[in-house]
């Protein structure tokens, strides 16, 4: 794996397998800055493969159908457009989990946004976690450990991964990019502590969807006048709003700046929480609901203005 601040967890991973004292529930944190879903995709290639070693085979034919993207034991659920996983969903999956698998293998289920499962949902899927069926396996991806219920969690083998400091993170770059980091670099670089993935998504040729979300943060605090926007870049604009909204409420909750996708934008998330102080979730959500809402008026409708559309929304929120 290169993710050099992974090996350590990976190792460990590889051991249990191997002397099969692993547990069939994970909870893995979707720390995205770090690669976690790298991780957690080649945890679920190693359950699925049927002829592992230190890693996925990539050979066999279950490696085949994942490569496919059609593995008949392999179960996603996440959130739909933010909305919270119901029971309903649980129960299909729980429902799908008792089959027999198809490969003669394992059976392999990923909850994407765990942290979005209702109460309801989280105790449907005890019974799922206290009474496995035999070789099936759960993983579970909330934003934070904590973000599950106790009971969840009891019943689950909690991963934790180490964050890399600043020279770890400007030497992995290095080697990505197979040269020297450059000043400006570096200071790019800078405003990412403990988040190599999010600077080499910066470097990479991202930075300029970072400052669209920089610049919705500055407009919605109201410290400057809302972007000009094309009929090119309207969809871009309107992704970056809604990330930043998705920031704000992560800030609300008070989850911690490493974890936090735009930590030097921090100031501006809290500026705008104290103006709106009253029912912050509320209105958060109905902006969210208003921009999904657009978002798929672009998808099913051709021809219409679709920067006067999202600079009106905007303008709703001043």
């Amino acid at each position: 794996m290169n993710l050099p601040w992974l090996r350590e967890s990976w190792r460990q991973l590889l051991r249990d397998f191997q002397q099969q004292r692993l547990s069939h529930a994970h909870c893995i944190p979707a720390r995205e800055e770090l690669g976690a879903s790298i991780f957690t995709e080649n945890f679920v290639r190693l359950l699925l493969c049927h002829q592992p070693v230190q890693q996925a085979c990539g050979a066999c034919k279950s490696c085949a159908l994942w490569e496919a993207g059609t593995h008949p034991d392999y179960y996603e659920l996440r959130s739909e457009e933010g909305r919270a996983i119901g029971i309903d969903k649980i129960r299909e999956l729980t429902h799908q989990l008792q089959q027999t698998a198809n490969q003669q293998g394992a059976k392999v289920a990923w909850i994407k946004e765990a942290h979005r499962l209702t109460t309801e949902a989280a105790n449907a899927l005890l019974k799922t976690l206290e009474e496995p069926s035999a070789d099936t396996y759960l993983i579970l991806s909330p934003e934070q450990t904590v973000d599950l219920l106790p009971t969840l969690r009891s019943r689950m083998q909690l991963h934790r991964f180490n964050q890399p400091d600043q020279l770890v993170i400007k030497q992995w770059l290095a080697q990505q990019l197979q040269r020297e980091l450059s000043p400006t670099e570096l200071q790019i670089i800078a405003a990412y502590p403990g988040a190599p993935l999010k600077a080499l998504a910066a470097l990479g040729g991202e930075h300029d969807n970072i400052q669209r979300v920089e610049q919705i943060a500055q407009a919605l605090a109201g410290v400057t006048t809302w972007p000009q926007v094309t009929k090119d870049d309207a969809d871009a604009w309107l992704q970056a709003t809604i990330t930043w909204l998705q920031e704000v409420m992560r800030v609300h909750q008070q989850v911690t700046p490493e974890r936090c996708h735009y930590p030097q934008l921090r100031a501006l998330a809290k500026q705008w929480l104290q103006k709106h102080s009253q029912q912050p979730i509320t209105q958060l959500s109905q902006q969210l609901a208003m921009c999904y809402n657009l978002r798929q008026i672009m998808r099913e409708q051709s021809g219409l203005n679709m920067p006067l559309l999202l600079l009106k929304q905007w303008l709703q929120w001043q």
